[in-house]
């Protein structure tokens, strides 16, 4: 009798050993998850997320009948600040963007994402084009607190549509944004006609 109580106090020790192991296994995959989908310098998403994350918001979208919509942006002369401050003052720059964005976006609804160097993109459900207009000029406002000279963003807006799926929408987000990197501080929305309207 007192062999079967050793033996059941062992198997209890030997479980929760176990659930603990499990446990510890659990939290280092999901370290190394968020490692392997985060940009090391600004916190944000890094590109490989974007592509996953835009597939399932598009499908879902779709499916829902909501609106979705998507901005590209992109960082106007920072080779030239580069040249400049260096590139930990470029790196201070894109930190700066990201905390702009992060602040501008709904936590645990919006993501953003920064594709390498100094393209950024933002994933918006349930926003219209002209709402996503509104959450690009936060972003700039955000931005001029830190107060860096020489520094201006161009931005590319596209709202999704039955029709079209995520690759296309990326490709109107891209087009839209490549039309404002013309100017300084301002915003283009792709629309369906294939013109695209202008935001100052």
């Amino acid at each position: 009798m007192q062999d079967g109580k050793k033996n059941i106090v062992d198997l209890k020790k030997e479980i929760k050993s176990l659930k603990d192991q499990l446990k510890s296994l659990k939290e280092e995959n999901k370290r190394l998850r968020k490692l392997s989908i985060t940009d090391e310098l600004t916190g944000l998403h890094n590109w490989r997320y974007f592509h996953e994350r835009l597939e399932h918001e598009v499908a879902r979208n779709k499916r829902q009948n909501h609106p979705l919509s998507l901005i590209f942006l992109d960082v106007d002369s920072l080779k030239a600040f580069n040249d400049t401050y260096g590139h930990s003052g470029g790196n201070d720059v894109l930190r700066a963007i990201a905390k702009s964005i992060s602040k501008s976006i709904r936590k645990e609804v919006d993501s953003a994402y920064r594709f390498g160097g100094d393209e950024f993109a933002i994933i918006l459900p349930e926003v219209h084009s002209d709402q996503a207009v509104n959450i690009a000029k936060r972003i700039i406002a955000n931005l001029s607190k830190a107060d860096f000279k020489d520094i201006s963003l161009s931005f590319g807006i596209a709202e999704l549509n039955p029709e079209i799926d995520g690759e296309t929408l990326i490709k109107h987000a891209d087009e839209a944004m490549y039309l404002s990197k013309r100017e300084t501080d301002k915003i283009h929305v792709y629309i369906e006609t294939r013109d695209l309207r202008h935001e100052t």
